[in-house]
């Protein structure tokens, strides 16, 4: 077992993670991984003291009446202490007692230039030196390779034993998902499932038991999908190595988040996440346009339609309505391997719809199958009916030629029962057809044409006719979106061989509600903005697991920060938590 903290110890230790945020990429594994157990269960990793000290301040200093005087204290102390190697990486180990609601055991690892400066010369009783700090003692080892123990428990400390790995042996602990985390954040958590896996095990019964009451409330059916749910999470877990997360800031960039999920070598999780990905080169088939919402994927690999067969016969059997087999997703889904989506930006937006002018490109195994699949389903969506919701559908069964294109008509609309809602759309109570006619307009639901091109098909959901020749172009490779400097620009802060990526034009969102929000006296004034580059996501599904990286670039946090009035942030020096009673305890 490892030392126990205080509360106010890891509140201090949470507030220094939320703000130790840093982009640049830290080449290599950080060596305090080398001495950590193997059985820990739960590590904090700071790949570079410096760097994340430094980055706090520039946060601190971003945040302007919003930051903390007490952090920069902070970061200034442990830059002060004699015999830190600040260009090294540190690590807490914690150990959740076989439970989550105790406060957890800790030990902190300090890369170390010289022990006995760090002590300042402390003469060592049994190994462990003591040293007053923060009003209280704490007690420091040196456990040789450059680093120091630290802890406030002296029976802990002294009987931690340090791990000896080489970095080989540390990368194969994080796996391809956690070397990732570990090489571009300035501080990443690592937990591992295999030493937690005996507490996450004895949540099945209770999770088993809530599967006998959706039996007991739904049916059989819907009880055999939640069987499968869970015979799902149970080969997961059981296949699990570790999850990972990582948080990082550059002021020139911006902030990330990454999280992780690797699978253990040789099992059938780790098989199906082997997958290569090129997801944005699909922005090469959608047409240039501003945007609010952008997305592609890439579904080729043989592990992700494994999955994705696997979904759909899980989704298929916790439904108890028969809607999912009339839609007949799963000719759809058998059919994709791959596309983009552009939910393109609309001056017009109220009276045309949110998603009016949204053009989607997708590749299957087979063009003239994949309509045939679409057709499908919108004739079996036309026919169903449930107890407050109807909905019209149509595909057109031969294709027309709109702007020399042979294209087929489809359209959606829903009737709900406005009783379904709450009321009949009275105040206090939506209107469905209202909301149906903001994201769609007149028409009440999606309406566009579908048409062959490129080496998939074209869809759009308005019949707009100059929209159709633009997706019909691009998806032939004319003035496509892989010329945006936005998406390329978020583009290059992901990670590379990605499965999944997508961006939100945060210019074009505010662009379009600021106007809105000046009206009602929300901002006091709005001026357009320009050249944002979008937040980005992106995911990864090769190497055995999985890493989604958020990134919200610096100037787009300035420019949404700006517009938004300071009262309604809280404001003023308002402290970013209510209990502040140990906010003067800076103790480790």
């Amino acid at each position: 077992m490892l030392t126990t903290f205080k509360t106010n110890t890891i509140r201090s230790g949470a507030a220094l993670a939320a703000l130790a945020i840093s982009l640049p990429v830290m080449a290599g594994t950080p060596k305090a991984l080398t001495m950590v157990p193997g059985d820990s269960e739960i590590v904090v990793v700071m790949p570079n003291v410096g760097e994340l000290l430094s980055d706090m301040d520039k946060v601190n200093a971003m945040m302007g009446d919003m930051g903390k005087a007490e952090v920069m204290m902070m970061t200034s102390m442990v830059r002060g202490m004699p015999g830190m190697n600040l260009e090294g990486s540190a690590a807490v180990i914690l150990d959740m007692q076989d439970d989550w609601e105790n406060e957890p055991d800790a030990v902190v690892l300090l890369p170390v230039s010289n022990f006995n400066d760090l002590t300042q010369g402390r003469e060592a009783v049994n190994g462990l030196v003591e040293f007053p700090m923060g009003g209280q003692n704490i007690y420091f080892r040196d456990i040789g390779g450059g680093y120091a123990a630290m802890s406030n428990d002296t029976n802990i400390l002294g009987g931690f034993t340090p791990a000896s790995h080489t970095i080989e042996e540390a990368q194969a602990m994080l796996g391809v998902a956690g070397n990732r985390v570990a090489s571009a954040n300035d501080v990443m958590v690592y937990v591992s499932l295999d030493a937690l896996r005996p507490m996450i095990e004895g949540s099945f019964a209770e999770m088993e038991q809530q599967g006998d009451m959706i039996e007991m409330m739904m049916g059989a059916e819907a009880a055999q999908g939640f069987d499968t749910f869970m015979n799902l999470y149970k080969t997961a877990v059981a296949d699990g190595q570790a999850f990972v997360s990582g948080m990082s800031f550059d002021e020139n960039q911006g902030f990330a988040f990454d999280f992780g999920l690797q699978f253990k070598e040789g099992t059938d999780s780790a098989a199906m996440f082997n997958n290569n990905g090129d997801a944005g080169s699909y922005f090469n088939r959608v047409p240039q346009m501003d945007f609010f919402y952008a997305q592609a994927f890439d579904l080729r690999g043989e592990g992700i339609q494994t999955m994705i067969t696997e979904y759909m016969d899980m989704m298929q059997k916790m439904d108890n309505t028969g809607m999912i087999a009339g839609f007949d997703f799963n000719a759809i889904m058998n059919q994709f391997q791959g596309g983009a989506q552009i939910l393109g930006a609309s001056d017009a937006m109220m009276m045309n719809g949110l998603l009016a002018n949204t053009v989607m490109y997708s590749e299957g195994k087979d063009a003239d199958a994949c309509i045939e699949a679409m057709q499908g389903m919108y004739n079996g969506m036309g026919k169903m009916e449930q107890q407050g919701v109807s909905i019209n559908a149509s595909f057109s069964e031969e294709p027309s030629s709109i702007n020399g294109i042979e294209a087929y008509t489809h359209s959606m609309s829903f009737e709900i029962d406005p009783a379904m809602m709450g009321g009949g759309g009275g105040f206090g109570a939506p209107d469905p057809a209202m909301i149906m006619q903001m994201m769609y307009g007149p028409n009440g639901g999606p309406a566009g044409y579908a048409a062959k091109a490129g080496e998939g098909m074209v869809f759009t959901f308005s019949q707009n006719a100059d929209l159709l020749s633009k997706a019909y172009k691009a998806a032939n490779g004319e003035n496509t979106m892989m010329s945006n400097q936005g998406i390329a620009a978020a583009a290059a802060m992901l990670p590379d061989n990605r499965v999944m990526e997508a961006y939100v034009g945060v210019d074009h969102i505010l662009n379009t509600v600021g106007p809105m929000l000046m009206m009602f006296g929300i901002v006091p004034e709005f001026e357009p903005i320009d050249g944002l580059t979008p937040v980005a996501f992106g995911a990864t599904a090769d190497g055995g697991g999985m890493m989604v990286r958020s990134v919200l670039p610096l100037k787009t946090v300035k420019a949404v920060m700006e517009m938004i009035p300071e009262d309604a942030m809280g404001g003023g020096n308002d402290d970013w938590d209510s209990d502040d009673d140990n906010d003067d305890d800076m103790s480790f």
